[in-house]
């Protein structure tokens, strides 16, 4: 997941934000983007790029998918944390 530049990531979300509203303005898709927490401070967040990961695979993407593979990397940095303690 950490392989896509910001920009790239960016760029998919965006792409995702333009097909769920129906529309072809970008700006209304950042404006979206923004609104649902998926690019905060003009960088992507956990949920953009999970999105951004499963667009660049051409999967579907839908809430569910986000939660459970966001849900699944926080334990993976749970496990992790607590071996480096």
């Amino acid at each position: 997941m950490a392989s896509l530049t910001d920009f790239h990531a960016e760029r998919l979300i965006l792409r995702h934000c333009m097909a769920t509203e129906g529309t072809a303005d970008a700006e209304y898709a950042l404006e979206v983007a923004k609104l649902k927490d998926f690019i905060r401070n003009g960088t992507p967040t956990k949920a953009g790029r999970i999105i951004a990961m499963l667009m660049e695979d051409n999967d579907e993407v839908d809430e569910f998918k986000i939660r459970q593979i966001s849900e699944r990397l926080d334990a993976d940095d749970q496990q992790a944390n607590h071996q480096t303690e």
